[in-house]
């Protein structure tokens, strides 16, 4: 691009952005190393705690109306649910007692 300057940013292409995530992806899966360049001490329940920590550094937790709009979609579908179930337990009972009265009578 002969317009812009050498040192103006540019648009990262989506390759290149797939290629910079597998990187970083691939980097966060190796495994650590103490001073001395052998593994880190990853057993036993303190390793445990200190990789759930480490872990829940890196999750994105929801905000406030993110919270609020999830909470709704799980509490309307519970009830469109409980109300198709509903619908077919009264259906099916209706049937099941009228096909036991026909081998009734």
């Amino acid at each position: 691009m002969a317009d812009e300057p050498d040192n103006a940013p540019r648009k990262e292409s989506r390759q290149e952005r797939k290629e910079r995530r597998a990187r970083e992806r691939a980097q966060r899966a190796r495994p650590t190393k103490s001073q001395s360049g052998a593994p880190s001490d990853r057993s036993g329940l303190t390793g445990f705690i200190r990789e759930c920590w480490a872990e829940l550094k890196r999750v994105q937790w929801p905000d406030r109306p993110q919270l609020v709009q999830a909470t709704a979609v799980v509490i309307i579908t519970c009830f469109v649910v409980g109300l198709y179930l509903y619908g077919l337990d009264t259906v099916f009972s209706r049937v099941a007692g009228w096909l036991i009265n026909q081998q009734a009578g």
